[in-house]
């Protein structure tokens, strides 16, 4: 099934006119004396994430393009390639993250955790083995979805696979969160760790209560009270798009994370969450 389907010459020239506008310096050295530049090396990757192949075949890939778009008249190496991209940091890439989330008008804002890959051994392999997929490894990410354009407001990635995701929310509110409603599952049902923290924000979280036939005089805290008083749920019915924008993550660009650190793998992680953002302002 094709998830994205857009045109890359308009996903280059939208990368470029993004860069700019958001400040992104354009060298890497203050003498300008490199070959390739900073804007260039970061379309290059986010090319990388949507083909989502090992880089050795992405660099004979990048042989047959038309990169005229971004000023290459020479393809780089994929090992220059990959020597650059190890320049750019976690931080770094969920900053173009936040700042490429802006913008989309969206009313209702939906949080929901997800698990993405670090190992993807055969099935046969692991008959063999005696080894079961479903305890593979793999890293828990909070991604903060805009309902209205899909695309991804804030994301969160930690090495403790098993942690609640409850734990990500001092993390994640941000500028995003004043005046919007924050809608989650039954994992966010806290008063003081989630409630407090989005009005705290500025916003207003939604979240179903967990015991349905508690009364209101029982219920701990006001924000809870008052969504057993009066449920909105008009609001809640946008929360799977969450959801929807997971699948299509991990379906246009795999559910799994390259790189053996977890360093690695959390720049291919918001490297992918920009990637999905700059093709949402593709079909716009």
């Amino acid at each position: 099934m094709v998830t994205y389907v857009v045109d890359l010459k308009k996903l280059m020239k939208i990368s470029l006119k993004f860069l700019r506008k958001s400040g992104v310096k354009e060298h890497f050295s203050k003498t300008r004396n490199e070959q390739y530049s900073l804007h260039q090396m970061l379309v290059l990757f986010i090319l990388y994430c949507l083909v989502d192949v090992g880089i050795d075949r992405f660099g004979e890939l990048v042989k047959i393009m038309d990169l005229s778009v971004i000023g290459l008249r020479k393809v780089p190496h994929y090992s220059t390639m990959w020597r650059a991209w190890r320049r750019f940091s976690p931080r770094f890439l969920r900053k173009l993250v936040r700042l490429s989330g802006k913008g989309g008008r969206d009313k209702c804002v939906a949080i929901d955790p997800t698990h993405f890959e670090i190992t993807r051994p055969s099935i046969a392999y692991c008959k063999r083995t005696k080894r079961n997929p479903l305890q593979e490894p793999n890293r828990k990410t909070t991604i903060a979805t805009g309902t209205r354009s899909l695309r991804i407001v804030d994301a969160i990635i930690h090495k403790d696979c098993h942690r609640h995701g409850l734990d990500d929310i001092p993390e994640l509110m941000g500028e995003w969160v004043k005046g919007k409603t924050v809608a989650a599952d039954k994992e966010f049902d806290a008063e003081v760790r989630f409630h407090q923290a989005v009005i705290k924000a500025g916003g207003k979280g939604v979240v179903p209560l967990r015991k349905k036939c508690k009364e209101i005089w029982r219920t701990k805290g006001s924000r809870r009270k008052q969504l057993r008083r009066k449920w909105p749920g008009r609001s809640y019915h946008r929360r799977p798009m969450a959801e929807t924008l997971n699948s299509m993550l991990k379906r246009g660009m795999s559910a799994r994370l390259r790189g053996r650190t977890v360093w690695q793998q959390a720049r291919h992680f918001y490297a992918k969450c920009l990637t999905h953002n700059l093709l949402m302002r593709c079909q716009q």
